[in-house]
């Protein structure tokens, strides 16, 4: 027992080194080792609706930049579901070129204590007013529109902090944004139209280049086009991209040009604010952000149009060695919870919580595959559909359920939740289940291998090692995000520390997600679906661990070859071509973080069920990690 105990102290604390030595490493890149100061700043704001607050910002000023010696500035500005940490790539680069680089939680994301609610809406649609905004996002400050607050998002009032620091040339300061905040981007550019320059990382097109008067609106504009980007009005709602260079709407109107425009080539001048390029990029829509071909463009149009002699190539790239530095520092985050399981089981009061494994029941071959077929075919089929209900049409109370993918998702997971209890129950009382004389002992849920009986002390205690487990992850992300400036993160927000009110959030969406955890995601997958014993514990939980995924992502899988293959294969996305482009949308995309969230999680889940004999602590880890990550960083009304 103490020789086991010490390895699996020793696994842990190797774990807790790795992930503290990949956030130190990562903090150092991104301040590109002291030459650069990084800090996290608070911007003053009161919105066109009268709200005094402020948003949240990183800010980078490179090395002997100063009042004595003013540079340039670039405000950076993230997409939905996203923070200022996700514009990191860009600004990091940014600031090793000397160019001073603020990063901003747009209006409901990351820290910023204003809602999306905010932006505003467009107030002859109808719908809820969540719906309502996602229906307005290319309404903007300057069309006019009844209801619409402020589309800049907090961009404008960023910029206009920016111009007045004495370290920043007020006359040479440019803007980017990612999706939502290429909207905000142009609000921004038209609010100010002393900026220099723009780069648009997927978005519409704005245009023509000069009014009547001859005056130019935007600025040197970049716009980086993503190949396969899966919302349409970021491609003209055109099937594919390749031929958008021959649109007038992107030759004559964006362009300026009387004829189609070659890709990766730029027209216009500098010197007057023409300057017009359009470079195509291999990747999907949030594949923009950490695109090295897409920085590396953005760094010489910056460079060229801000007039900055950078001393370094733009292929001089260093963003994605941090990020991969912060997904391993994730990564031996949430691993470190297998050593700590094993070790607080070790100990005499969470020593209760290991159980044995059920041992009389494991699911017939056949029974086994049938219910896997129905669950992935029930993920598949519904996902598309409840997601984008719950997302923006569903009557959820707004002004208590704020946080807008968390809505989608919880509509999901919650009715897959129903379909499998009532099949379970069928199953359990007069089906299968009764005539194996199955138990609820069987299914991991009780404590008595003939009654169904729940040990509460028990499931107190494990209650507590989940608290413990939840605590640890806690405490190194706050530790990184307010010591290091990192967060436990890959490209996109995972575990960051809770503002109040997201807190709030998680735990009002926490039970939604436990109700599919532990049921679909325990009683179901590890009870009902049992799987027999292999030669050896690590054969066992690889081989459950692959099958337990292929039961849970199955239908996930289905979703993404009906959207990505065809689109890869030149023809448009599946749900285009069906005519129903209205679910290419956000959660398409975010099917890129949804994946390694279940590949990892469950694993985890398969551990901890092997080592307590019960469903319990890993559906609550599960459930835990994936409202936080929902909820700590994304969207909220």
């Amino acid at each position: 027992m103490k020789k086991k105990r010490a390895k699996s102290l020793l696994v842990f604390f190797v774990c807790i080194f790795l992930a503290v030595a990949f956030i130190i490493i990562a903090s150092y890149i991104e301040c590109d080792f002291g030459k650069v100061s990084v800090k996290q700043v608070k911007i003053p704001i009161t919105t066109n609706n009268g709200i005094s607050a402020y948003i949240t910002a990183k800010l980078y000023v490179p090395d002997g930049v100063n009042g004595s010696n003013p540079a340039p500035a670039v405000l950076l500005m993230h997409g939905y579901q996203n923070d200022k940490d996700t514009s990191a790539a860009f600004a990091i680069e940014l600031a090793r070129r000397k160019i001073v680089a603020l990063s901003i939680d747009e209006f409901g994301h990351g820290e910023s204590p204003i809602g999306m609610r905010n932006r505003g809406y467009d107030l002859s649609k109808s719908g809820p007013n969540r719906f309502k905004m996602f229906m307005s996002f290319s309404s903007l400050n300057f069309d006019q529109v009844d209801g619409i607050i402020d589309s800049s998002m907090g961009g404008t009032a960023a910029f206009r902090w920016l111009q007045s620091r004495e370290y920043v040339l007020a006359d040479k300061i440019g803007i980017t944004g990612h999706s939502m905040g290429t909207w905000s981007s142009y609000t921004v550019a038209a609010e100010n139209p002393e900026h220099a320059a723009i780069v648009i990382q997927c978005g519409e097109v704005e245009g023509p280049v000069q009014d009547a008067d001859g005056n130019v609106t935007f600025r040197n504009v970049l716009l980086l086009q993503a190949k396969y980007d899966e919302f349409d009005y970021f491609r003209d709602y055109q099937l594919t991209t390749e031929n958008l260079n021959k649109s007038e709407l992107r030759y004559k109107i964006f362009s300026g040009q009387d004829a189609p425009v070659e890709w990766n080539k730029t027209y216009g001048s500098f010197t007057d604010g023409t300057a017009r390029r359009m470079e195509f990029l291999n990747t999907v829509h949030r594949g923009v952000t950490h695109s090295k071909a897409g920085i590396s463009t953005a760094m010489e149009w910056f460079t060229t149009a801000l007039k900055v002699e950078p001393g370094i190539p733009p292929s001089d790239l260093v963003f994605m060695t941090r990020e991969l530095l912060m997904g391993l520092a994730l990564l031996a985050a949430v691993i470190s919870l297998l050593p700590l399981c094993s070790f607080l089981l070790t100990t005499q009061f969470f020593a209760p919580v290991a159980q044995p494994l059920p041992d009389r029941y494991t699911a017939p071959k056949k029974s086994w595959h049938r219910m896997a077929i129905t669950s992935i075919l029930l993920s598949a089929i519904l996902y598309p559909f409840v997601t984008q209900l719950g997302h923006g049409l569903f009557p959820y109370p707004d002004g208590i359920f704020k946080t807008l993918m968390a809505g989608g998702l919880i509509l999901w997971l919650d009715l897959l939740f129903v379909i499998a209890f009532f099949m379970f129950s069928r199953w359990y009382k007069k089906g299968e289940g009764r005539e194996l004389g199955v138990t609820m002992y069987d299914m991991g849920l009780s404590f008595d291998r003939e009654k169904t009986v729940i040990d509460w002390k028990i499931i107190g205690k494990t209650v507590i090692m989940a608290a413990i487990m939840f605590g640890l992850l806690y405490v190194l992300t706050t530790i990184g995000y307010r010591f290091f400036n990192t967060d436990l993160r890959f490209i996109w927000p995972f575990l960051r520390p809770f503002t109040a009110g997201r807190l709030l959030q998680f735990l009002l969406y926490l039970p939604f997600f436990l109700l599919f955890f532990l049921f679909n995601g325990g009683v179901r997958l590890f009870g009902q679906m049992r799987l027999k014993e292999y030669e050896s514990p690590a054969k066992t939980q690889i081989v459950w661990w692959l099958k337990n995924i292929y039961v849970m992502l199955g239908g996930l899988v289905i979703v993404s070859l009906f959207e990505y293959v065809p689109f890869l294969l030149g023809f448009g996305t599946g749900w285009a071509l069906t005519g129903l482009s209205i679910f290419d949308g956000p959660f398409m995309s975010a099917l890129v973080l949804i994946f390694p969230q279940f590949f990892v999680l469950f694993f985890v889940a398969t551990y901890f069920y092997r080592k307590t004999g019960k469903v319990y602590l890993g559906s609550l880890i599960t459930a835990i990690v994936v409202s936080w990550i929902t909820c700590g960083g994304a969207a909220y009304f």
